[in-house]
């Protein structure tokens, strides 16, 4: 069955599978040799990452998008919608009639641009150019994809409201709301637990974030620092990324990575370590006080909620924890 067959046909249970790897395919050739794809992608691994949201989620993202258009003296009313994963169409179906488009790899509805956003632009028949996007995109491992989704939003977007993954609201070096292009962010709110389902409607349980962005300069904030007094090293026990060996004599201490209910303690020897992945700690400086600061510190307030409800401690996590408590430098 054709794309275009599909998009008329009734049945969707019977059909889903077959679908679905169409989908892929497609999907997987507009990727072929595409800026926005990072080349350790490979794609046999990239599923396509379909959960749906809410009806009174996608309400109230849509309500604190319109707030925040009107809060910058942006009228919602002369704007043109796009929805970058229209799914089951959720969210395009609060958008103004004749103001929207939806864009859905997987067909679905015969209104839809069935086709990669990635690979999708405005088109130039389109009544307005004052353009906001709006939905929940696929995550991808580590926030790959969705930071596509955006990064593409803000070519043409002046505003981006996206359901996010929780990597998205970490402060580290490497968080991907800092790899952001084009775009400034100007709010975030945590959904609340069980806002997603599947094909079928059964709960998914992830956590996320929902996040406007605005067109704009993603510029990060300095940070201080605390070199004067510590270094940190990764340590990574599994095969295939391996790291940090070779530092394991010289750590004064080692603090894990990832906790569910029970914070991590500092311990002398990185064999416990639980989930074979943490921080080596070298104090360079007042031993003493950097250890009693490190050993009080309660790290749920200094990590991140991940989507499967873990928590991640980070290197940012553990410097700021010392910078707070007054470990700065000159």
């Amino acid at each position: 069955m054709s794309y275009a067959a599909a998009l008329a046909f009734d049945d969707w249970t019977a059909t889903q599978p077959h679908l679905l790897a169409q989908a892929r395919w497609h999907r997987d050739v507009s990727w072929s040799g595409h800026p926005l794809i990072p080349p350790w992608v490979n794609l046999n691994d990239v599923g396509l990452d379909r959960f749906f949201t809410r009806l009174d989620v996608a309400e109230q993202c849509w309500e604190w998008m319109q707030d925040e258009m009107r809060a910058d003296y942006a009228d919602p009313d002369v704007y043109w919608y796009v929805d970058p994963s229209a799914g089951d169409g959720v969210f395009y179906d609060l958008l103004p009639e004749g103001r929207r488009s939806g864009v859905e790899i997987v067909p679905g509805r015969a209104e839809f641009d069935c086709t990669d956003y990635l690979s999708w632009l405005p088109p130039s028949s389109q009544p307005s150019n004052r353009i906001a996007v709006i939905g929940n995109p696929p995550f991808g491992y580590r926030a790959w994809l969705a930071l596509a989704f955006v990064n593409h939003s803000a070519v043409f977007a002046d505003y981006i409201g996206m359901i996010l993954p929780m990597a998205f609201q970490s402060d580290g070096k490497g968080s991907p709301k800092y790899r952001v292009h084009g775009a400034q962010l100007i709010r975030q709110e945590h959904l609340p637990v069980g806002s997603f389902c599947d094909d079928y409607g059964q709960p998914v349980q992830v956590n996320a974030l929902w996040q406007i962005w605005r067109r704009g300069v993603n510029n990060r904030p300095p940070n201080s620092t605390c070199d004067q007094w510590v270094d940190l090293f990764t340590v990574d026990m599994r095969k295939e990324r391996l790291c940090g060996q070779e530092k394991l004599a010289v750590a004064d201490w080692f603090l894990q990575r990832t906790f569910y209910s029970e914070p991590p303690q500092l311990v002398r020897d990185f064999s416990e370590v639980r989930y074979v992945c943490g921080y080596g700690i070298i104090i360079k400086q007042d031993a003493d006080d950097v250890t009693r600061c490190l050993s009080n510190i309660d790290w749920c307030d200094y990590s991140n909620l991940a989507a499967h409800n873990c928590r991640h401690i980070s290197m940012y996590h553990i410097r700021q924890a010392l910078i707070d408590s007054g470990f700065v430098d000159d």
